[in-house]
């Protein structure tokens, strides 16, 4: 009679760790993006799209998807498929096919990783800031697998940004001008506090522009609380990002960065290129061209703003209202 207990217990302690183990397994599976295991399709019209993570990536790359079956690909969605050092793995084994990435950034995560380089080769590409020499400089880096096509217009960049009542009243136009300013006043400013020594934070300020600023710290990436502070006056400029919807929302002024102390960080196509195609580069930069700083606050207004639309509904918008979602030439 004690043996039918036994064996329950037996039953119960030994399979519900395997059912656990196994269920973990599924939600796992199910919950990566990235699990094809690099099976790439080696048709050129059969198109895996990913992205990065946060959310313009993610806008971006269901646009990509959108214009690709307006046009007769076939594209698949594996979006938010993680930060940078996924993503480019991802590319080269076949998980994916093509996602968004941001220039300046790209260069110099992929000149830090690449074999090969030497001390002074990586920084000399870690210190190119126009967009013309970064393009030029990525196809040492990109190696043979990986190609890039027309960057967008538009650069999710580091600025310094005032707000309109501040550029009417000093007549600032570019950071030189704030520069002029801080001879006399004192110019506060506010960003992350790792700002305060990157090559291209303060110490760049000064060195390209004779910026000295009365520097604020705080860690929320040029998100509400330092807009808050910017609009209500309490910091004079700020470290927002460029295609930040409260520029066009809040009405602040982003200075003119002539001498190129941010990297630019224009939207960029980064793909395999065992799917190189002209029709596939014709598709993609024909979004790109209208992807301008405008554009993508605009978008990430529609998504994080008030709007709150869902990426898929955002990006079906914006593609129509731009008429790609119809064969190109039509």
């Amino acid at each position: 009679m004690r043996t039918l207990p036994r064996r329950r217990t037996w039953i119960r302690v030994t399979l519900v760790p395997l059912i656990v183990m196994l269920l973990a397994t599924v939600v796992a599976g199910c919950f990566d993006p990235l699990n094809r295991a690099g099976s790439r399709d080696p048709d050129p019209r059969h198109i895996v799209v990913g992205s990065g993570g946060v959310l313009e990536s993610q806008i971006i790359g269901q646009i990509y998807i959108d214009v690709l079956e307006a046009n007769g690909f076939t594209a698949e969605n594996q979006l938010n498929s993680g930060t940078r050092e996924r993503y480019l793995p991802a590319l080269r084994a076949g998980d994916i096919d093509i996602a968004p990435d941001y220039i300046g950034n790209l260069l110099q995560y992929l000149a830090a990783a690449a074999p090969g380089l030497s001390e002074e080769e990586v920084t000399k590409y870690s210190s190119l800031t126009s967009l013309p020499d970064i393009e030029n400089a990525l196809p040492a880096v990109l190696g043979d697998d990986l190609l890039t096509y027309t960057p967008a217009p538009g650069s999710n960049s580091d600025s310094v940004t005032v707000t309109r009542q501040s550029a009417e009243k000093w007549n600032l136009v570019s950071i030189a001008d704030l520069a002029r300013v801080a001879q006399s006043e004192t110019v506060s400013f506010m960003a992350n506090s790792e700002f305060a020594t990157r090559e291209v934070g303060v110490p760049g300020l000064r060195r390209n522009y004779g910026l000295d600023v009365d520097f604020k710290p705080n860690n929320d990436s040029g998100g509400q609380a330092t807009i808050n502070e910017l609009t209500s006056g309490r910091v004079t400029a700020a470290d927002i990002y460029t295609t930040t919807p409260a520029i066009a929302t809040e009405n602040l002024v982003v200075l003119e960065d002539p001498k190129h102390n941010f990297p630019a960080n224009n939207i960029v196509p980064v793909l395999a290129k065992s799917k190189d195609s002209p029709e596939l580069r014709k598709v993609l930069d024909a979004v790109s061209a209208q992807l301008t700083v405008e554009e993508l606050r605009s978008l990430n207004e529609m998504v994080s703003g008030t709007q709150k639309l869902e990426v898929e509904d955002a990006a079906e918008r914006w593609v129509k209202e731009h008429g790609l979602n119809k064969q190109l030439g039509s």
